[in-house]
C-alpha cells in the first residue's frame, strides 16, 4: 500500500468529505479512497447501493402501487390529538 498526503485541501471539500464519512460511518481516509476510486473508475461511489434514479424507479414500480390499507392520518398514527398534542 502507498501513502498519499494532500496539502491545502479547500475548506469546503474537507467539510464535505468529513460529513460524508460521518454519514457512512467511515474514516475520512476510507471515504477519500472510495471517492477517488469512484471518480477515477466512473462508478457509483457506494458499491452495492442503488443510484437515486434506480431507487426512484424501484419506488415507482414496487411501493407506490401498493394499496393503502390504513386510512388514518399521520397525526392519528403518531398518536396526536386534533390540538396537536400527544394523546
Amino acid at each position: 500500500m502507498h501513502t498519499l498526503v494532500l496539502r491545502n485541501v479547500p475548506d469546503e471539500i474537507y467539510r464535505q468529505l468529513k460529513d460524508s464519512a460521518a454519514i457512512h460511518r467511515r474514516s475520512m481516509t476510507q471515504e477519500a479512497i472510495l471517492s477517488l476510486q469512484a471518480e477515477l473508475e466512473g462508478h457509483n461511489a457506494f458499491p452495492g447501493r442503488a443510484s437515486p434514479e434506480e431507487t426512484l424507479e424501484w419506488l415507482r414500480r414496487e411501493v407506490w402501487p401498493l394499496p393503502v390499507l390504513d386510512r388514518r392520518t399521520d397525526e392519528e398514527i403518531l398518536g396526536y390529538n386534533p390540538d396537536g398534542h400527544f394523546a
